[in-house]
């Protein structure tokens, strides 16, 4: 009999937190809140290749072949202040039930570790990528108000460590 198995994500599976100090992947990573159902995505970019052709030749001579760049998406139903500062790069003033969120005047360059924990174990480990993160209002009946965190995975600074791991790493 074949094993079914699910590749959701784990209750708390999306973790986020400070890029290491040596460029690494950051070790001290929390949850940002409950992430709305089926909205995680992580989408693989096709290179792009560039073809130099010599003159009168049918194949290319020369073929520069650049990387893209992964990217995905999930919507947090979490709206906390400070959470949603994190993600945008933008500020907080206030405490407790009086807390206001406001959005930096000026563009902001959100870097962060990254890790999906999907519900069979496996860590999708992103060590450096940007954040662009938004609330997005949903003022209808049927539907809710969320955080759209957009990611684009980058390389790390520290030498040997890759851009992506998945598995389950040894305790």
């Amino acid at each position: 009999m074949a094993t079914t198995y699910s590749h959701g994500l784990k209750v708390d599976g999306v973790l986020i937190g400070a890029i290491a100090n040596d460029g690494g992947a950051g070790t001290v990573l929390t949850s940002p809140g409950k992430v709305r159902e089926d909205t995680i995505n992580v989408n693989p970019v096709t290179n792009t290749d560039t073809e130099f052709f010599a003159q009168g030749e049918t194949s290319p001579a020369i073929i520069v072949t650049k990387k893209g760049v992964k990217e995905g998406q999930f919507d947090l139903l979490t709206f906390d202040p400070e959470v949603i500062a994190d993600l945008t790069g933008g500020t907080t003033t206030g405490v407790g039930a009086n807390m206001l969120y406001h959005e930096s005047n000026e563009p902001t360059d959100v870097r962060k570790t990254l890790k999906f924990i999907d519900s069979q174990g496996n860590e999708w480990l992103y060590p450096h990528v940007k954040l662009n993160a938004d609330l997005v209002g949903m003022f209808r009946t049927g539907d809710v108000n969320v955080v759209r965190v957009q990611f684009k995975v980058l390389a790390p600074t520290k030498a040997g460590v890759a851009p992506f791991t998945y598995g389950k790493p040894a305790a």
